[in-house]
């Protein structure tokens, strides 16, 4: 009499866990984002919507680049450092230090 395995032979395999990792790597990989390229123009923009909230206490957006990923902070400059190239950012709870080589767009709220 042959015996076989039954249904069990139909089910998917499992995933180990380097795996699953080496998958969600690839995944969280193919979703970044090159950082984009200013010109001279939006270089001016941004450094004067920045240098107005920080006159003016004008709340504004920043859209900063970290690891291939875009993201937005709302908040008032409170410092500017073009020495040392950095920003003093105050958001709603806390401040933020950014580098001004990370900043990639620059909008009034």
């Amino acid at each position: 009499m042959i015996r076989d395995r039954g249904l069990i032979k139909f089910q998917p395999a499992h995933f180990m866990p380097e795996h699953r990792k080496l998958l969600y790597q690839l995944t969280v990989d193919g979703k970044k984002q090159l950082k984009p390229e200013l010109d001279e123009q939006e270089f001016e923009e941004i450094g004067f919507v920045v240098m107005d909230s920080l006159n003016s206490t004008i709340p504004i957006r920043i859209t900063i680049w970290q690891n291939g990923f875009l993201k937005s902070i709302t908040g008032i400059m409170t410092k500017v450092d073009l020495l040392m190239k950095y920003i003093v950012f105050e958001t709603d709870n806390n401040q933020r230090t950014l580098k001004v080589e990370e900043i990639t767009a620059v909008e009034r709220v």
